[in-house]
């Protein structure tokens, strides 16, 4: 601090006539004061003389004000002039209007900005934006191996499941929680078999175990167990069919014909307790979704509703549950509604369904309706077959009625998901022109046939499924 007001006093001594104080002396540092008239980037305006701020008596004598940081005097390593240095060497400048300002000050060119390339839209999973139509982002990439590992030991989950059910294993645990001793004793299997089954079920989330006691959670008591409230143990029952069925893929492909045919005439002609058994497993689901399907397209009271193919008849059966009047019809083979009838007495909405026995394929629809629903009808007949059975609906339907059209449907645009790729096989397996026919496909269909499509809507987890609503046009 005494070094420097040594310093001020000494300029103040040495100052020329003239010169204002706290002004740089020639050779100074630079000030980080305001800059002098048109040295700034835009050029100065003319608004001509300017009121002075102070305009009272003379300001008192004192030391001159203080316009930048401390004088530092140049030493030895500090030379004074700065004039002629490169500009990198006082400082490297923000680039943008300060170098552009001083090239133009100095008589260069006038800087040019370079010309920036128009952005493309951004698309998720497109390599280059904008190019081709947006695809979904991959998935995180699982190992080889351990893709292959997955798929090949994926039926060993289902075989020990099916195991289980076959042994009796869980309407004995529903029966009294137990250890796998208890349970091999009293169902005469092996006991380090039965352990070792149990533990596997136990790891699949079916089984819970508290301590060496083996419990059945409730909610699957309806699945697994026969005679249960809600029984619905026919998709168990018919998988122990169709497990045999997939391991025959093989075959079937080399030979282009069914393993298990489940056409009209196979189910008019066949076993039928192989009938009552496929009809049951098609009502595990069909019980689940009829609700989902009666909320996304409602029906008015009073209105006429004609369930084509309808297996079961759940899904008449719902919208008359919930519909106030209205008048549901199935229409299916006679061993069909033999299996229907007994599932809807069981369920206790048999009297809300009348059952017209009859070959959507060869016998006329009953009509006038004011909705035809066609679940699961679609996917197993070819294309001709189908251009059929919507050419009976737009018949049995009143101008402007509703065209119901639900089922496995993927999109034709996108890589089919696991399920729909597997239900397309399974269609293959069991009917003989029978595939999952995507949205698209179907919609060409109804265009073909008279029909505007309303909306297509799907049914969202656990059900793989969607709903296209159409109406008949006159």
């Amino acid at each position: 601090m005494r070094q420097q007001a040594e310093e001020r006093a000494r300029e103040r001594k040495n100052r020329p006539p003239g010169t204002r104080p706290g002004a740089p002396r020639p050779g100074a540092p630079r000030s980080y004061g305001p800059r002098p008239p048109g040295a700034g980037r835009y050029a100065p305006r003319d608004v001509g003389p300017r009121t002075p701020r102070y305009t009272g008596a003379p300001r008192p004598a004192g030391p001159p004000r203080h316009t930048g940081g401390p004088y530092r005097p140049a030493g030895p390593g500090r030379p004074r002039q700065t004039e002629g240095r490169p500009p990198s060497a006082r400082g490297a400048r923000p680039s943008g209007g300060y170098a552009r300002d001083d090239r133009e000050r100095q008589g260069g060119a006038p800087f040019a900005r370079p010309e920036r390339r128009p952005l493309k839209p951004f698309r998720t999973g497109v390599q280059s934006a904008g190019e081709g139509p947006p695809r979904p982002s991959p998935a995180r990439l699982e190992p080889p191996l351990q893709r292959l590992i997955t798929a090949l030991n994926g039926y060993q989950e289902s075989a020990a499941l099916l195991a289980a059910h076959e042994l009796g294993f869980f309407p004995e645990i529903l029966r009294q929680p137990q250890i796998a001793a208890d349970v091999a004793r009293r169902l005469g299997t092996d006991p380090r078999g039965t352990e070792i089954l149990l533990d596997a079920v136990v790891a699949l989330g079916v089984l819970h175990r508290h301590g060496a006691t083996y419990v059945l959670p409730r909610e699957f008591a309806p699945y697994l167990v026969p005679g249960h409230d809600g029984d619905a143990t026919g998709m168990v029952e018919w998988a122990h069919e169709l497990y045999g069925m997939w391991g025959d893929l093989a075959r079937a492909v080399r030979e282009g014909s069914p393993r298990l045919r489940l056409t009209g005439d196979a189910l008019l002609e066949g076993d039928p307790a192989r009938v009552r058994r496929y009809i049951r497993a098609v009502h595990t689901v069909s019980r689940e979704a009829a609700p989902r399907v009666a909320e996304l397209a409602p029906l008015l009271p009073g209105a006429a509703l004609l369930d084509v193919g309808g297996g079961s008849g759940i899904f008449a059966a719902e919208y008359a549950r919930r519909t106030p009047e209205l008048k549901a019809t199935l229409l299916d083979l006679p061993p069909t509604i033999e299996v229907a009838r007994e599932i809807l007495r069981v369920e206790g909405v048999e009297d809300l369904v009348t059952f017209y026995p009859g070959d959507y394929r060869t016998d006329p629809f009953p009509g006038p309706v004011d909705a035809v629903l066609l679940s699961n009808v679609l996917q197993t007949e070819s294309e001709e077959t189908a251009g059929i059975v919507l050419r009976k609906a737009w018949e049995a339907l009143r101008p402007g009625g509703t065209l119901l059209i639900h089922g496995i449907m993927p999109d034709s645009q996108a890589t089919p998901s696991p399920a729909a790729a597997l239900f397309a096989v399974r269609m293959f397996l069991v009917f003989d022109m029978g595939n999952a026919w995507n949205a698209d496909k179907v919609g060409e269909w109804l265009a073909r046939e008279r029909f505007a499509v309303r909306a297509t809507r799907s049914l969202g987890s656990p059900f793989q499924s969607k709903l296209i609503i159409a109406s008949r046009l006159e």
